[in-house]
């Protein structure tokens, strides 16, 4: 992979233990994991229509270098890029362990998170 293609900074945060509020819920929270210098290869808006709403959504693809760290990437953590928060459906190793292929979506505030 081209160094000089990688010009986008991602955050990808994992789940850290559960706590909970007064009334004994559990409240997620996500702790940093790693950075990477990425390359953002794709990107597919779409939008959709479910329970009567208009769900818009956006699905990227990037690529980062590989290593150990970011073999160990999983579709359980987020991805942060550009301060939008994207749930990882797709992780894949490109060649060798030449690089990580990831693919991310995000839902707009607006829409359905389903």
């Amino acid at each position: 992979m081209r160094l000089g293609k990688l010009n986008k900074r991602i955050v990808i945060r994992r789940a850290s233990a559960a706590t909970r509020n007064a009334m004994n819920e559990p409240i997620e929270s996500w702790a940093e994991f790693a950075r990477f210098m990425a390359e953002q290869i794709d990107q597919r808006p779409t939008e959709s229509w479910k329970a009567g709403q208009t769900a818009a959504q956006v699905e990227r693809v990037w690529r980062i270098r590989w290593s150990d760290r970011a073999a160990s990437i999983t579709p359980s953590d987020r991805l942060n890029c550009d301060g939008r928060e994207f749930q990882i459906i797709g992780v894949t190793e490109i060649g060798r362990r030449i690089g990580i292929q990831i693919v991310g979506i995000a839902y707009s505030e607006e829409g359905l998170n389903t």
